[in-house]
């Protein structure tokens, strides 16, 4: 497989790109893609409509003031809407997942821990794919190498990761390639390890979900402990060394309260680069353990109060589904070229269980690796995957189709999934429409609007944020 083996023709499909949103008694007229925003009244409004439809064969409007004309003209712009990849393979990274297997019992996991394929990865495979990984960037002409660890629990499966870190270390020497190490853990190992974990990954995302009394019950021991103590001392010895360190900090009903007090504790204590506040996905196994996620209007408000929290001590806040490039075409790695080698060689471009995406309908693998190291890519399999989020009926009218783009395509928009906002599209809509004013300079709009639970439905649950359409009288005022 060479460089330029992958092709793929982009959609003609468009996207709509003008939108408006009700924010207490105003409307925020956006344009994603053009990088325009815009808070307005009712009256200016119901002008903006008139005129906005206009633009292309009417340059002045002496009805608008010169602020509502230069705003009808951006508002106007159509810029295309980023098209699916196309071109040649281009690996967004290589992903590692040297076993399933896990040293704790999670109550919300559902990577497979206690699964079939809890069986670790050969150190010969991981070689094997480290090898062809380099070998394909040189000849492609990338500069970068990014490895990332996954699991289960990467650190239970030591020998494939310490062989795959020293590997990849030789290869990105010979092949003359920036190395960036990265790695997934629950921290739950022997002190003297954190110090190798911490010189040799320049990123480490560890899971501390708060307090002890939240973090045991949500993260316990296998041997009905609890992880916390461990997992602390692990975040603060990471913190002394020199990897980016990014807790992530899972959010139910137990902590969704004291986000704010747990941003406050975790940049003092430890320092981190990032926080990443994650709402619990529920499953059967939460149910079991009475876990249940966040009202998402309670989530929205309580982690707007930690994004300040975090923001104040020079730590970045994280809620994946308003980051990332300003209008990306998918939410995670699917869909981005990215090869993820599971224990048993299958290469994929999601973490989750091969049986978990299958259930939704969907095939996600993209080729295989075998024990003689000969590694195969399904090309036809890379060019469906690009398409793969264009096709997303719930996000045709809303404004978040530019930032989330729809989610995790098994557990939010998979083929079938309802049409109806579900708790992560409302809590996402909301922080997206704060995010926008706050970049505005409107942050004391946006704490009133999460004040405001009438005015959070009135946002969240609109049906289509397509200005096209807007009601004739959106307020009585407009009229």
């Amino acid at each position: 497989m060479n460089a330029a083996g992958v092709d793929c023709i982009a959609t003609d499909k468009a996207r709509p790109c003008l939108f408006v949103l009700p924010v207490n008694d105003a409307f925020l007229v956006c344009n994603p893609p053009a990088g325009v925003a815009s808070l307005v009244n009712g009256p200016a409004l119901h002008r903006l409509r008139r005129a906005v439809g206009q633009v292309p064969s009417a340059p002045s409007y002496p009805s608008l003031s010169d602020d509502l004309h230069q705003l009808a003209v951006l508002l106007a712009q159509k810029p295309e809407a980023p098209p699916a990849a196309t071109g040649p393979l281009h690996p967004l990274f290589l992903g590692l997942l040297p076993t399933r297997s896990c040293n704790i019992r999670c109550a919300y996991c559902d990577f497979g821990a206690d699964g079939p394929q809890a069986a670790a990865m050969s150190p010969a495979l991981a070689s094997a794919a480290l090898t062809w990984y380099a070998r394909f960037l040189e000849e492609a002409g990338h500069g970068r190498m990014e490895v990332h660890f996954f699991g289960g629990e990467p650190f239970v499966a030591r020998e494939v990761v310490e062989t795959a870190v020293h590997r990849s270390r030789l290869l990105a020497d010979r092949h003359g390639l920036a190395l960036h190490l990265e790695v997934s853990t629950n921290g739950v190992f022997e002190p003297e390890y954190a110090q190798f974990v911490g010189d040799y990954f320049q990123a480490v995302v560890l899971s501390l979900d708060g307090f002890q009394e939240v973090h045991d019950r949500h993260r316990p021991a296998r041997a009905g402990r609890g992880s916390f103590a461990q997992a602390r001392q692990t975040a603060a010895l990471l913190a002394r060394t020199p990897t980016e360190l990014c807790l992530r900090c899972c959010v139910s009903t137990l902590n969704v309260h004291r986000l704010e007090e747990i941003a406050l504790w975790f940049c003092k204590e430890f320092q981190p680069s990032a926080i990443n506040f994650e709402p619990l996905t529920g499953n059967s196994s939460t149910l079991a353990a009475g876990l249940l996620p966040p009202d998402p209007y309670l989530f929205a408000r309580q982690y707007a109060k930690a994004h300040a929290q975090t923001l104040r001590h020079g730590v970045k806040p994280v809620y994946a589904a308003t980051e990332g490039e300003p209008s990306r075409t998918s939410f995670c790695p699917v869909g981005k070229d990215a090869l993820i080698v599971s224990a048993d060689g299958r290469i994929s471009s999601c973490y989750l269980p091969q049986e978990a995406w299958l259930e939704r309908g969907l095939d996600l693998d993209v080729g295989r690796l075998d024990a003689q190291g000969h590694l195969r890519i399904d090309t036809d399999a890379i060019v469906r995957l690009r398409r793969l989020p264009e096709d997303k009926p719930r996000c045709a009218r809303c404004f978040c189709q530019w930032v989330c783009s729809g989610g995790c395509h098994v557990h939010h928009t998979y083929p079938g999934s309802p049409l109806a906002y579900e708790p992560f599209c409302i809590q996402t809509r909301l922080l997206s429409a704060c995010r926008l004013l706050e970049e505005m300079g409107l942050g004391s709009v946006a704490e009133t609007l999460l004040d405001d639970r009438q005015a959070m439905e009135a946002l969240a649950q609109r049906p289509s944020d397509l200005f096209e359409d807007l009601p004739e009288n959106p307020m009585p005022e407009a009229a």
